[in-house]
């Protein structure tokens, strides 16, 4: 996640609070319920909750070629310096059912 421009946090403390969160959210295998689609154009909250699915490999987005750097330079990420730094986050052990909605 990309550290706001108004953040008065070091870069290093925003780093470290990012990767605990990321401890947290590896948990989820990339699945999370969402209440407000704002991709959708939702201003305000509406309708029920969805069941959503991310990506957890970039080989997952069809024509993936190029959006990771697009995205990257959009906010600012380096993706490289972000894998590097969550080296040491424990992957959770899998549910061999847990990525179905990827398999095709």
């Amino acid at each position: 996640m990309p550290q706001p421009s108004s953040s008065v946090l070091p870069a290093a403390a925003w780093e470290e609070a990012e990767k605990r969160e990321m401890e947290e959210v590896i948990q989820l295998y990339g699945k999370t319920y969402h209440f407000w689609q704002t991709d959708r154009g939702d201003s305000v909250p509406l309708g029920g909750p969805e069941l959503m699915g991310s990506f957890t490999e970039v080989k997952q987005m069809e024509g993936h070629e190029g959006k990771v750097e697009r995205r990257d330079g959009e906010f600012g990420v380096v993706t490289e310096e972000k894998r590097k730094g969550r080296e040491g986050i424990v992957r959770p052990e899998v549910h061999e059912d847990a990525d179905q909605i990827w398999r095709k």
